[in-house]
């Protein structure tokens, strides 16, 4: 990869993470991701695949989620992107 693709898949994750976050103090939390709308974005840039799990993973983790779907909530994000 080159290290436009890894800036570009890092934004993506960074981007997600804060959509997410801010997405919490409106009362939705997992029920409600404005960063889900991301997930079409593997369709136009694959490093968007890595950049989606890890914003997932990170999103999860600051959030305060519970290991199990910190774990596979993320793998289920890195599936869809990598079939997107």
């Amino acid at each position: 990869m080159s290290a436009r693709a890894i800036a570009r898949g890092a934004l993506i994750a960074a981007l997600y993470a804060l959509l997410t976050l801010l997405t919490i103090p409106m009362g939705g939390g997992a029920q409600l991701r404005f960063s889900e709308a991301l997930c079409v974005l593997p369709w136009f840039c694959p490093e968007a695949v890595p950049g989606l799990f890890a914003g997932c993973a990170v999103a999860n983790l600051v959030t305060g989620a519970v290991m199990l779907d910190v774990i596979f909530g993320s793998l289920a994000t890195l599936a869809a992107a990598y079939l997107t």
